[in-house]
């Protein structure tokens, strides 16, 4: 660009661009000074709310007085665009470093990195500051390799709520701390939480948690094992405690200042290199995990148990037919005796899924089955003194394998009906309905259909009953049916609501709060619930596993556990009381 004239600013280039707007490098004609300029979308000087926000927040990061911040000369409005005038600074960006290198940048570096971004955020913590958008595309490095931390314009008042506006997703999820995704409080340990997988990049070379949808992405921060860069580089054993802590999943578990995982990870680099199978006690002490009950990393730990369990069954000369083996730890023996015979001599029960439907079902970043239905069904197949045997299946497919007997049984957030009670059994576990998203502005609704381009996933009840239902009353009316765009599965209908190609997604209730939830703002509920009904683990007809499943649900509410599940899944709103057989309600 050759200088284009803004206000008392002339735009010579534009070296940054985002989803807050673009960083050009100005002349600033009044101080005879070349500037990094920031100018901020249209839209957000018309909202009266961010523009409080920004003015707000631009004055107290101005106020930040530390030689790794890059300083804030002024803000303002002009010709309708928030702008924000900061020193510019001529230096290599840190993700731009690590995507051209494609490797570590070694540990001296990143520790070097860390411990100077670490004093630009206790500065910041000190003020009551929070940066919340700590990336390597937000550090500077000039070439005496001095840290400039930079984008202070997401900067919050520790403790403060409100003034998020619709459609703004605020920092990067590769770096986000799980308190974040959960609604609960942003204080200066979500950042040190950032700052960690910003040291475990530059440590291995790639993000702690890599993923492909924004479900695993999520899932990652909150129930996956804490990533080790000694997996990477035995070399790097002694980062496994840093990083550990570091990203711990509760913020009173990491460290409580930026300077604090500085130091620790300086000593961990003067730290001598253990040798190759000399740090098993160092391992076993990172790798340990809690119980199952304390949470779902506990469920993906149980997966891993389970797979060495089925060959243990399966070798186990107890296992001929004749006798019954002993009940695993966790077995409840007056429950687990309902089990039918043939279930309970293969050691294991068969379970349908179909993936990826979060937060019910879906894989993680490591490729592990989790969700509510999964960590439920671990709890009770525990109860059973069972293992899990999950089979990814097509959803439409659950019902007929059921009842040939290919799967034991399906926990695919299935809706109980009399239809469906026809073919199989049905054990409550869950009530959910239906429920519309659209994006943030628009104004879709499900009790004005006609003509509205909707997205839904295959096999599901919005697919085969809900919308066309509706598109022959349209049709019925004299109006337009409705435009019905069916996907494989919930992600890319999520993810086409997202992109504009359709003008709302409907699915269940749960579903639709997680896909809103993920989406930071973009994403806003399309009218409320309707048509709930329960969800059912469908079993063969007249099968006594229906009992079985039953009992232990049963036992899972009386000792609390199922509203544990529940609660940390966000999905207890969707709670009953009391599970039955056969229990629809339409």
């Amino acid at each position: 660009m050759n200088a284009t004239p803004f206000g008392h600013y002339r735009l010579q280039k534009l070296i940054g661009q985002g989803g807050m707007g673009e960083v050009y490098r100005a002349y600033d004609t009044k101080t005879d000074r070349v500037v990094a300029l920031k100018v901020l979308p249209h839209h957000m000087a018309v909202d009266e709310t961010f523009q409080a926000r920004f003015r707000r927040e631009s004055q107290a990061a101005a106020g930040i007085n530390d030689p790794h911040v890059v300083p804030i000369h002024g803000f303002g409005e002009i010709d309708g665009r928030l702008y924000l005038d900061m020193r510019l600074i001529e230096g290599s960006n840190l993700g731009t470093m690590l995507s051209e290198s494609e490797k570590p940048l070694g540990a001296a570096f990143a520790v070097t990195i860390v411990e100077q971004v670490a004093h630009a955020l206790d500065a910041a913590h000190r003020g009551g500051l929070i940066h919340r958008d700590i990336k390597p595309s937000n550090i500077l490095i000039t070439g005496r390799d001095f840290v400039y931390l930079i984008d202070f314009g997401l900067v919050r008042t520790a403790g403060e709520k409100g003034l998020t506006t619709a459609g703004s997703t605020l920092g990067t999820l590769a770096y986000m701390a799980p308190e974040r995704f959960e609604g609960g409080e942003v204080d200066a340990r979500s950042d040190i939480y950032a700052l960690t997988c910003v040291l475990y990049e530059c440590l291995t070379g790639s993000r702690p948690y890599p993923a492909d949808s924004l479900e695993q992405q999520i899932a990652g921060h909150m129930v996956s094992p804490l990533p080790r860069p000694s997996a990477t580089d035995p070399r790097l054993a002694a980062f496994d405690e840093v990083i550990a802590k570091g990203m711990a999943k509760k913020p009173a578990q990491r460290y409580q200042s930026a300077g604090e995982l500085a130091q620790a990870a300086r000593r961990a680099l003067d730290a001598p290199v253990r040798k190759r199978g000399s740090s098993s006690r160092h391992a076993a002490r990172t790798e340990r995990k809690p119980p199952r009950k304390a949470g779902a990393v506990a469920g993906a730990a149980v997966l891993v148990l389970a797979a060495a369990a089925i060959g243990l069954w399966q070798w186990a000369p107890w296992n001929n037919g004749s006798d019954l083996p002993p009940l695993p730890d966790g077995a409840i023996e007056s429950i687990a005796a309902t089990v039918p015979a043939e279930v309970r001599e293969a050691g294991r029960l068969v379970i349908g899924v179909n993936v990826p439907y979060a937060p019910m079902e879906f894989k993680n970043a490591d490729g592990q089955l989790v969700g509510f239905d999964v960590e439920l069904m671990d709890a009770v197949t525990e109860v059973l003194g069972l293992v899990p045997d999950y089979r990814d299946t097509p959803f439409d497919k659950i019902l007929p394998s059921v009842q040939d007997g290919s799967l034991d049984v399906g926990a695919s957030s299935v809706t109980d009906t009399r239809e469906r009670e026809a073919s199989v059994d049905f054990v409550t576990y869950f009530q959910a309905g239906t429920q519309w998203a659209k994006r943030s502005g628009t104004n879709p609704n499900p009790r004005s259909p006609c003509g509205v381009r909707v997205a839904v996933a295959q096999g599901t009840l919005q697919e085969t009953q809900e919308l066309p239902r509706k598109s022959d009353e349209c049709l019925a009316a004299g109006q337009p049916p409705v435009d019905i765009v069916v996907s494989f599965s919930q992600d890319q209908v999520t993810e086409a609501l997202l992109r504009g190609e359709v003008d709302a997604m409907s699915a269940d209730s749960p579903v639709t709060g997680f896909a809103i939830k993920l989406s930071r703002g973009d994403l806003v509920p399309a009218g409320d619930v309707f048509d709930s009904a329960p969800y059912g683990w469908p079993v063969a007809k007249g099968s006594g596993l229906a009992e079985s499943l039953r009992l232990a649900l049963e036992h899972l509410m009386q000792t609390s556990e199922y509203r544990t599940i529940a609660t940390m899944w966000g999905v207890e709103r969707g709670m009953i009381d009391k599970p039955v057989i056969n229990g629809s309600s339409r």
